[in-house]
Parts: structure tokens; C-alpha cells; sequence
């Protein structure tokens, strides 16, 4: 089964937890839309906690490797800055870096391949080595 997430233009829906510090849990849900512009895909969407109705609205750039099997990422968090990472396919999943220019934050993303419209996101983010925060996303293409 050939991976869709990311290298096929299309909206996704997200729906999961986010785990704090603290390993309190929020719902949260948002939306991706995934863009091919001529020299970088475009990936802009918005994420929002459900209880506390944190909305975190993002547009990364990617540059995707002439073999098609990596790519190199990066965006503006508005409270963090600059992220970057690198993206790398190994079977059914999608293995993301993901690196602060302030050199303080850190994390990794496993995107895993359920079937053709849906996906498994699990990801964490740490400052100065301890985690901030952990998330577990299903990822879907909504029914037309």
C-alpha cells in the first residue's frame, strides 16, 4: 500500500488526546490541508484543545528529496519559532524530527499507515530534554 499522507494533495481530518507535562489529557481535533506548489509541498491547518479551546493555526514548507522517500520540513510556532525536521518513509510509517532554532526544543512524530484515508499520528515534544507535551492523532480523509 502506497503511502497518502503528505505525498498526495488532500484535506485530513484530526481527531485524538494532547498530554501535558503532567500527563493531564484534552481532546483535540483540527484539520490539515496538504498543498503541491512546483518547488514544496505546503502543509497549513489548525489543531485545537477541546476543553481549554487552545487553537494552534500552522503553515510548514516541505521539501520533498528527488527519490521521494524524505523530505526536509520546517514552520513558525508562534510561541516557539522556528521548527525544522526531517521526514524520512520506512514501511508503513512516516518518521519526523522536529528541532527548535533556539536549541531547546526537540521531539519526534511517527506517522503509521492504518489504510489509504487513515493514519496514526503519536508524537511528543520536549524542551531542554523533558517532555511538554505528547499527542496521539487519528488522521483521516473525511467521506465525500
Amino acid at each position: 500500500m502506497a503511502h497518502t499522507f503528505l505525498l498526495r494533495p488532500e484535506r485530513w481530518s484530526a481527531h485524538g488526546r494532547f498530554f501535558d507535562a503532567r500527563y493531564r489529557q484534552e481532546g483535540m481535533r483540527g484539520e490539515l490541508q496538504i498543498r503541491h506548489d512546483p518547488l514544496v509541498w505546503v502543509v497549513q491547518g489548525w489543531v485545537e484543545l477541546e476543553d481549554s479551546k487552545q487553537r494552534l493555526e500552522l503553515t510548514c514548507s516541505v521539501a520533498p528529496s528527488k527519490g521521494g522517500t524524505a523530505a526536509s520540513w520546517f514552520c513558525v510556532h508562534p510561541r516557539l519559532g522556528k521548527l525544522e525536521g526531517a521526514l524520512e518513509l520506512g514501511g508503513r510509517r512516516m518518521f519526523s524530527s522536529v528541532r527548535g532554532a533556539d536549541g531547546r526544543h526537540a521531539g519526534q512524530v511517527t506517522f503509521t499507515q492504518k489504510d489509504e484515508r487513515a493514519y496514526l499520528c503519536e508524537g511528543e515534544l520536549r524542551r531542554e530534554g523533558a517532555i511538554v507535551g505528547s499527542w496521539e492523532l487519528a488522521l483521516r480523509i473525511p467521506k465525500r
